[in-house]
């Protein structure tokens, strides 16, 4: 995943997940614990280019964590949040990446808007079941910068689209049968929009993605 949001080739990377998903029994994962960061490597930020010494390199890695983030909290899992990432805490490899959490009455910084939008895709994974629970197949689609998934639960449809690229890409995507004609509403924005017959034109903006929920 954080190959992924980096830059790397969307379609090449969601081939490795997609393995997982083939030979892991479903009951497992979709328990497996899914982290971004952990105490025994370099922090997610700093792996995305926020090194500390460039303004410019430290705000791309966080538009960069975020689409990992938004990756990790629509896909099955368990996933989990290292401290410190949820205010934007960076840090190289062991013992950097474990310093301690940026208290604002203690001195420290920590970055409000990354809190905000951590709270904001958790909050979906929880009102949503469809991110949690939902079926996973193999993805509608994949190329260079995008990554499609269509996941289902209990006559709900959820359509996922990640962008890794620098610019909005739009993308004509046959629909499946279970989405022609139905209403559905981007998690991430709110707008709700009426699914035409069988194929969808799909703009996903640049290092972000869209979350369309539809059904019961």
């Amino acid at each position: 995943v954080l190959d992924f949001a980096a830059g790397g080739n969307a379609a090449a990377n969601y081939r490795n997940i997609e393995l997982m998903r083939e030979v892991y029994p479903p009951q497992s994962f979709f328990a497996l614990m899914n982290l971004l960061s952990t105490h025994d490597a370099a922090r997610s930020l700093h792996v995305l280019g926020d090194h500390g010494h460039d303004p410019a390199a430290a705000d791309l890695a966080k538009r960069r964590y975020r689409l990992a983030l938004l990756f990790q909290m629509t896909f099955p899992g368990a996933p989990a949040i290292f401290y410190g990432d949820e205010v934007g805490l960076s840090g190289g490899d062991d013992p950097d990446n474990r310093r301690p959490f940026p208290w604002a009455d203690q001195g420290g910084s920590p970055d409000l808007e990354m809190l905000a939008t951590v709270r904001q895709l958790t909050g979906l994974r929880r009102d949503h079941a469809i991110l949690r629970h939902g079926s996973l197949p193999a993805p509608l689609y994949t190329d260079r910068n995008l990554i499609v998934l269509l996941r289902e639960l209990d006559g709900q449809t959820a359509l996922l689209a990640l962008n890794n690229g620098e610019e909005t890409r739009t993308l004509s995507l046959p629909l499946p049968p279970t989405l022609t004609g139905r209403t559905v509403t981007d998690l991430l924005t709110g707008r709700e929009m009426t699914l035409p017959g069988d194929t969808l034109s799909l703009e996903v903006p640049a290092l972000g993605g869209v979350v369309l929920v539809g059904g019961k």
